[in-house]
């Protein structure tokens, strides 16, 4: 699960996949997570190791699902493997009404929301669009790292 860092890749111009300051792991889906959901480790398990390798879609009204570490960079069914991304630029999915360089923090259904200063979940990420539609939609954010 470990990812190293010591590239540092400073060509511009490239998609987001190139190493690019962006960090993935791998993780055990424990249920199905579609790309560019927000993913949180599973602290529904018992065993302490376990809770470290197995992702849920992240939800603010889980107790279970609150521990946000990235977005899904893949689509898993329960039991397979899941790489997300913990740090740097990829697609994450955006609340309704995100705006372009709104900070953001864990909303329901694995969706991020814009932050207000109310709110007791810490900011996990910066969107980079704004999502005007009237649902979820998936959308460029940077991660801010949070383990």
């Amino acid at each position: 699960m470990a990812t190293q860092n010591i590239i540092q890749y400073l060509e511009t111009g490239v998609g987001v996949e190139a190493m690019n300051r962006r960090q993935v792991e791998t993780y055990i889906a424990s249920e199905a997570i579609a790309v560019g959901e927000a993913v949180s480790l599973d602290l529904s398990k018992t065993a302490e190791g376990d809770i470290m390798i197995h992702a849920v879609v992240a939800d603010n009204a889980t107790a279970t699902a609150g521990a946000f570490v990235g977005f899904a960079l893949t689509a898993a069914a329960e039991g397979e493997t899941l790489d997300v991304c913990i740090a740097g630029v990829c697609e994450g999915l955006l609340a309704a009404g995100v705006a372009a360089g709104d900070r953001l923090r864990l909303d329901t259904s694995g969706a991020v929301d814009a932050y207000a200063n109310s709110d007791v979940f810490p900011i996990v990420a910066y969107a980079v669009d704004a999502n005007g539609g009237g649902s979820a939609a998936n959308g460029t954010v940077v991660v801010i790292k949070q383990m």
